[in-house]
């Protein structure tokens, strides 16, 4: 009776859809892929490759303004109706793809960018843990969402562009128990990924750690 009166729809299309799914399988296809698990040295592995241990990066999707893929992560994170199980449901899909790949091998470890505690208060929800959370249900690599915390409450990247990005996040993560990384390959995960900055100063802050490496994966990457 319930989908009767407020029936469930794909939040690109907004045609019916399963009670069970989250996206339609029509618009999930068409999704514009970069296929960065496969062609290596890509746009987003450039933007770390001065790391000396950092290993691998990529994305799944590429970002544009006014797209869907912009509009499919907006209903993700922000308004009354936010839905966490976009990024849950994109997550997995990118694992089964990236999983054709050698690109979560000898990944040790997910670990999200962390919101500090105040904001999460305020969404109710940390959108890179649940994309997370998708990628540890397909591959069966565990996640750690308790040592790699927000300890300043800084703007969104979003209302800041250039070199403020970087400013804006310096400093901004601490690590706790550090010996929980040593010797580990850590996957660090974020929704959006467009100059690197945030994820950088994650880096940052593992990049003492001993024996301790590190890859990037966003779900979106602007070009």
């Amino acid at each position: 009776m319930k989908d009767l009166f407020f029936p469930h729809c794909c939040p690109i299309c907004d045609d019916v859809i399963d009670s069970n799914e989250v996206i339609c399988s029509i618009c999930l296809e068409s999704l514009p892929r970069t296929e960065q698990a496969t062609f290596r040295s890509n746009i987003t592995e450039g933007l770390f490759e001065h790391e000396p241990k950092f290993e691998k990066g990529a994305t799944f999707l590429f970002f544009e303004k006014d797209s869907p893929v912009q509009n499919l992560l907006h209903k993700m994170k922000y308004g009354l109706f936010a839905n966490p199980y976009i990024g849950y449901e994109l997550a997995k899909e990118a694992a089964y793809e990236f999983m054709q790949s050698d690109f979560f091998d000898g990944i040790d470890v997910l670990v999200p960018v962390p919101l500090h505690p105040k904001r999460l208060q305020e969404r109710g929800f940390n959108q890179a843990e649940w994309i997370c959370r998708g990628l540890s249900e397909a591959t069966g690599i565990p996640m750690d969402t308790s040592h790699l915390t927000r300890i300043h409450n800084n703007r969104h990247q979003a209302q800041t562009s250039g070199e403020k990005r970087t400013d804006n996040v310096k400093n901004i993560f601490a690590i706790n128990h550090p010996e929980e990384f040593y010797n580990k390959h850590v996957l660090l995960v974020d929704d959006i990924i467009t100059t690197g900055a945030t994820l950088q100063a994650c880096i940052d802050v593992l990049r003492p750690i001993r024996k301790c490496h590190y890859s990037v994966f966003g779900i979106g990457k602007t070009r």
